[in-house]
């Protein structure tokens, strides 16, 4: 392999960083001390707990997530893009979106903007499958959550 020449090809093919107007619910994060590392930034691991902070404020508008009748649920995958560094310093604002919606199953597509910017720092999926608690299997999703999802689908 030829240093230059196929490096320069992968950044020309790589998609550009999502925007603000793509997404259809904001949150923001308060950021706290011991989610910077020892670089200085905000750890890459904690980027999945904005995820799925943001995801689980978005369903309490709808349904019960803490009390004996909370929605059972399970993260089937999830990813993050990494696009700029995020400091300590600072302001986040989660966007969120539904991508697509299944039977027992919700992708949510997630971006992290910092500072009010335009484009994503950051940009991940999220996937739930809504489970029966007692048997551990799939189970169809209550029309209640189906109709608060479709309020930021994409579709």
């Amino acid at each position: 392999m030829q240093i230059g020449s196929s490096g320069a090809g992968v950044a020309a093919r790589r998609r550009p960083p999502a925007q603000r107007t793509d997404y259809r619910w904001f949150r923001s994060i308060e950021l706290r001390w011991n989610d910077v590392d020892a670089f200085g930034h905000v750890n890459n691991a904690q980027f999945y707990e904005f995820f799925d902070t943001t995801v689980v404020r978005f369903l309490s508008e709808s349904c019960d997530v803490t009390g004996p009748e909370r929605l059972s649920m399970v993260v089937a995958e999830n990813g993050c893009r990494f696009l700029r560094e995020v400091l300590f310093t600072d302001v986040l604002e989660m966007g969120l979106r539904v991508e697509r919606i299944g039977s027992s199953s919700v992708r949510y597509g997630l971006a992290v903007f910092a500072n009010g910017a335009v484009e994503a720092s950051a940009q991940g999926h999220f996937v739930h499958v809504f489970i029966d608690p007692a048997r551990k299997r799939p189970t169809p999703m209550v029309p209640q959550v189906r109709a608060h999802l479709s309020t930021i689908s994409l579709l």
